[in-house]
């Protein structure tokens, strides 16, 4: 909505100040610099959370041709709204208010600012802004809700995952939730989110936080490509009823491809340019959080043995 809008803006106002786009091949192609290498985590960022359907690739109609259909339908939506939001910000914004200084609340902030100038061209003042801060309310708290209370479903569910996770996380309440999964989700979190307090307003928390969660969420894919390129090795060994693609050389040059892009883009996205501790706290989080993986079966592994011997 925001696109058609911003689009359809000059036709109903043309009187309005919007930025004139520059098409040049100059101002097209990106300067390959430090900031630039080190932000493309954000691309496989922008893709994130299409895994949350996969439960449901067995409910679709001939998953085997469909679901990965579905899935490249996807990848191209989201590509070609950053492509044509892109645009339409740059219809709004010039490039020296979006860079430097102002870049931090424009990360923070921009959402609003672009919905508050979209109002001004409509001569609705705040309108637009009210109405999409109201849905961006109800979708944090549904997204909020969906990543932590689902995975630990999907995780702890599984009779396989639950010998190797301690038995105090399998505690529930009377709705079915994991009480102390979501206290511990809760515990980590609040933790990242301290650290981050380290920084100098709102505005530069929210960028560090987003640049940390850009690397932190594209890493678990890397065990993802890895299992799916172990799984093609094996494939005679593991029959299956859909494939994203039939010939193997082909499935695990996509398998390596994706692994070797996702790797790279999130190491780089780790450096920061501006302060040397924040580089080594986005390295340091990813290794923390599989230490925290690794431990947990070792814990479970002790209670049942102490189980056993006490009988």
């Amino acid at each position: 909505m925001f696109i058609l809008m911003m689009f359809a803006a000059p036709i109903i106002n043309p009187n309005a100040t919007y930025i004139p786009l520059d098409w040049s091949w100059d101002a097209l192609i990106p300067k390959f610099n430090v900031e630039y290498f080190t932000s493309l985590s954000i691309l496989v960022f922008a893709v994130g959370g299409c895994e949350k359907i996969s439960p449901y690739v067995n409910k679709v109609e001939n998953p085997a041709k469909n679901f990965p259909k579905g899935m490249i339908a996807l990848a191209i939506m989201v590509m070609v709204c950053a492509i044509l939001g892109t645009v339409a910000l740059g219809m709004m914004f010039s490039g020296a208010e979006i860079t430097g200084e102002a870049q931090a609340s424009f990360i923070a902030n921009g959402a609003y600012e672009a919905f508050q100038r979209l109002g001004e061209y409509y001569h609705v003042g705040n309108l637009f802004v009210i109405f999409y801060g109201a849905c961006n309310a109800v979708g944090q708290f549904s997204t909020l809700v969906l990543s932590i209370d689902a995975p630990l479903r999907m995780l702890l569910d599984d009779e396989s995952a639950r010998q190797y996770v301690p038995k105090q996380l399998l505690k529930k309440n009377q709705y079915g939730a994991y009480t102390n999964g979501i206290k511990l989700v809760v515990v980590l979190s609040g933790s990242i989110i301290a650290i981050q307090l380290l920084g100098k307003d709102a505005s530069d928390i929210i960028t560090w936080l987003t640049r940390l969660n850009s690397v932190c969420m594209p890493l678990r894919y890397l065990w993802v490509f890895f299992a799916y390129i172990m799984l093609r090795k094996q494939s005679a060994k593991f029959p299956r009823d859909y494939q994203f693609v039939k010939n193997n050389k082909v499935a695990l040059f996509f398998g390596v491809w994706c692994f070797v892009i996702t790797a790279t883009f999130c190491i780089l996205g780790m450096y920061d340019s501006q302060d040397p501790m924040r580089t080594v706290l986005n390295a340091l989080s990813p290794f923390v959080f599989i230490l925290l993986g690794m431990i947990m079966p070792m814990i479970r592994k002790r209670q049942d043995e102490k189980a056993v011997s006490s009988k």
